[in-house]
């Protein structure tokens, strides 16, 4: 889960020096680890099918 939060925050700081694009990027980055974390233990952890 740290590399969720360290992914938005590179994001974060790379919005702040006007690099959207690349923000962009880390945040699709971002949304992909999470969906991948909450697939996981979603399956495994509570039963659920998706």
């Amino acid at each position: 889960m740290f590399l969720a939060f360290l992914t938005a925050f590179i994001g974060l700081i790379l919005v702040w020096f006007e690099k959207r694009l690349a923000g962009l990027a880390m945040l699709a980055i971002t949304l992909a680890i999470l969906m991948a974390w909450f697939h996981f233990h979603a399956n495994s952890h509570l039963n659920i099918s998706l």
